[in-house]
C-alpha cells in the first residue's frame, strides 16, 4: 500500500509552520528582539503566535510517526484516525476559513487504512 498518510500530515505541518512563520513574522521579531525566554505569557498576540507554529511542528512530528508506521507496515489503532478526525471537525465548527478542512483527508486515510487492515489480517 502506497505510503501517503503521513507524508501528507508532514505537508500539512510544513504549510501551517510556513504560513506561520510569514504571517508572525513582526511578532516573532519582536520575540527574538526580547530574547525569546519568557517572552510570550498573557499576551494574546504572542500566544497565538507560538501556538500557531507550535501546533505545526507538532503536526509534522505526528506525521513522521505515522509515515514511519506505515513505512514498517505497523497498524496504528482507530482511536488515532478518529481523534484526528475529531479535533479537524471541532476545528472547523470553529474556525471554518481555517485549514482544519485538510486535516480531514488524512484522518479518514487513517481510519480507512486500520479498517482496511482488519479485514485483510
Amino acid at each position: 500500500m502506497k505510503r501517503w498518510i503521513g507524508r501528507s500530515i508532514i505537508v500539512i505541518g510544513l504549510l501551517h509552520t510556513v504560513f506561520g512563520l510569514v504571517g508572525f513574522r513582526n511578532t516573532l521579531a519582536v520575540l527574538f528582539g526580547e530574547g525569546i525566554i519568557n517572552t510570550v505569557n498573557g499576551q494574546p498576540d504572542r500566544e497565538m503566535a507560538f501556538w500557531f507554529i507550535f501546533f505545526g511542528f507538532s503536526m509534522i512530528v505526528f506525521g513522521a510517526l505515522v509515515d514511519w508506521c506505515e513505512s514498517k507496515e505497523i497498524k496504528l489503532p482507530p482511536t488515532i484516525g478518529w481523534g484526528l478526525l475529531t479535533i479537524s471537525i471541532i476545528g472547523v465548527l470553529f474556525m471554518p476559513v481555517s485549514g482544519f478542512w485538510v486535516v480531514i483527508i488524512p484522518s479518514i486515510g487513517l481510519i480507512r487504512h486500520k479498517a482496511l487492515s482488519v479485514v485483510n489480517a
